[in-house]
């Protein structure tokens, strides 16, 4: 048994479990140049098979894209209560958005998607003003025993130590770097912290993502250090990556 996944830059990534269920996340395929953020390789288009779309929470960076691709198929919408908000706003169907708190877990399809607390802000300014929701991380589990962390944006705590035990993920995709403001770095999770991240939750492999200059090598080195049984992957935008579980 196996877990596709293909990287498509910044925070994005595509899913697919072995049993064909497609799922996208965080979908900035556009990039944000004025944030030195490039362009996806992977043409949008090519998301339009997705069975789910899935937002860690309202920023720009992690909505991306979504509503072209839930325009564009008949995906269903799991995220956070103010993104939610936004999609309903832009015209998405209710009985399409699968909103989540920290704590809720849905099983759908071939999948169960577990709602973690990410220690961050979900704000989104809509037509009748603002609306803030909670940030979460997910753990997405596949009937063939992958588990997999993705954090979106957090900063550390000690509860992946509890997620470690709990859940136990095998692989976790974690932010490192960010962007500027005032000149300096918005960096919610730094390399040596997402390093220690990963130790504490016990996972075979990480990739890091969420970075513009060395912060991937960075964090590589650190797990070395601080984990070095386990595998750190630096993905770049288009590669695929298969992972099976260890023996």
């Amino acid at each position: 048994m196996a877990f596709q996944i293909q990287y498509l830059g910044w925070v994005a990534f595509e899913f697919i479990t072995d049993q064909g269920t497609r799922i996208v996340m965080d979908p900035l395929l556009s990039g944000r140049p004025a944030d030195g953020i490039s362009p996806s390789p992977v043409p949008i288009e090519k998301m339009y098979d997705a069975d789910f779309v899935m937002i860690t929470h309202g920023a720009g960076d992690h909505v991306g894209q979504a509503f072209e691709i839930l325009e564009n198929s008949e995906a269903i919408l799991i995220c956070d209560v103010a993104t939610r908000h936004l999609a309903i706003e832009k015209g998405i169907s209710e009985d399409r958005i699968y909103y989540m708190l920290s704590g809720v877990e849905y099983k759908l399809k071939d999948i169960t998607v577990k709602a973690l607390p990410a220690k961050h802000i979900s704000l989104i300014k809509m037509d009748q003003g603002f609306v803030n929701g909670q940030p979460l991380s997910y753990i997405i589990g596949t009937a063939s025993g992958e588990k997999i962390f993705f954090g979106g944006d957090t900063s550390i705590h000690s509860d992946f130590k509890l997620y470690g035990e709990l859940y136990g993920p095998q692989f976790a995709i974690l932010g490192v770097g960010g962007v500027d403001i005032h000149g300096q770095s918005l960096i919610e999770l730094h390399p040596d912290e997402a390093a220690l991240a990963a130790k504490w939750l016990g996972v075979q492999k990480a990739v890091p993502i969420h970075y513009r200059f060395d912060e991937g090598e960075r964090f590589i080195e650190e797990l070395k250090k601080k984990a070095p049984e386990i595998e750190g992957l630096l993905m770049k935008p288009g590669d695929r990556y298969t992972f099976q579980l260890d023996a």
